[in-house]
């Protein structure tokens, strides 16, 4: 009777969806555009980047926690953050690190693209060991929260699993379009199937973890790459064709489909998880 009660008073489905996308779209134009005058564009400056990476932690993080709470009167729990939790972690890790590797492998012996590491700076070697912490601020741990654990987890209430995966990847692209950072159709693109595996990862894994390790190895190292690149010590050949092969299509959209045939067999994918 409690529950049927609870239920009946908590705000409708949409409403909850609703609330929460606007505000972390928010949260974000906020912190990205907002401080734009004081840093320059995201990631620019160091400085900057920190500071928009703490405040997202701060501001997102508490809302999806609140919204739990307060607007679906569920355990937090159920978002599949249960932890600290290091083997699903690093099993999230090795998903996007393996084929990116294996993908660097194959562009360079076909000739399509190469990285060459020389002689990094203090500063760059610094940024090895930063930029995780950065990232889980910035990026893994507040987007996973929101996409793959309050969005999902709502949207698996009412939907079959396989629907409410495409329905919280339409709204990261969404989210991803309305603050900037989807900015053309490949980025558009590439927002979508990189929420699709994610998405794929939370279901056959059960755990925010996973999905946490894949987002921050893609972001540590592209970021990363990019920094050294910047500072002289590292060179990327072939960059586009690189990133295509390496960074998206093997990690992405073939390791969806190794994840469905390994482990995601088992799984009914028009089943609903009811709370």
């Amino acid at each position: 009777m409690s529950t049927e009660v609870s239920s009946a008073q908590r705000p409708a489905l949409g409403w909850r969806i609703a609330a929460v996308f606007v505000g972390v779209v928010a949260i974000w134009l906020l912190v990205i555009k907002g401080l734009d005058p004081f840093f320059g564009p995201a990631y620019e400056d160091r400085l900057g980047h920190a500071v928009r990476a703490v405040l997202v932690a701060v501001l997102a993080v508490p809302l999806v926690l609140l919204a739990r709470r307060h607007l679906d009167r569920r355990p937090i729990a159920g978002l599949g953050l249960a932890g600290p939790r290091l083997r699903p972690l690093l099993f999230g890790m090795a998903c996007w690190a393996v084929p990116a590797a294996l993908g660097i492998l194959v562009s360079t012996l076909a000739g399509w693209g190469s990285i060459t590491i020389g002689a990094l700076d203090a500063p760059t070697l610094v940024l090895i060991v930063a930029l995780p912490v950065l990232v889980v601020l910035y990026e893994a741990l507040p987007e996973e929260l929101i996409f793959r654990g309050y969005l999902y987890r709502n949207l698996a209430t009412r939907l079959p699993r396989w629907a409410a995966v495409i329905g919280q990847a339409v709204l990261f692209t969404a989210w991803g379009g309305l603050i900037g950072a989807a900015d053309g159709w490949e980025r558009y693109l590439l927002f979508f199937t990189f929420s699709i595996v994610l998405g794929v990862l939370r279901v056959v894994t059960g755990s925010l973890w996973a999905t946490m390790g894949f987002h921050l190895a893609f972001q540590w190292f592209t970021q990363w790459l990019s920094a050294a690149q910047q500072a002289g010590g590292a060179t990327v050949e072939g960059r586009a064709d690189l990133e295509f092969v390496s960074f998206w299509l093997l990690p992405i959209v073939i390791g969806t489909v190794v994840l469905l045939a390994a482990i995601g067999r088992g799984r009914d994918w028009a089943q609903r998880d009811p709370e």
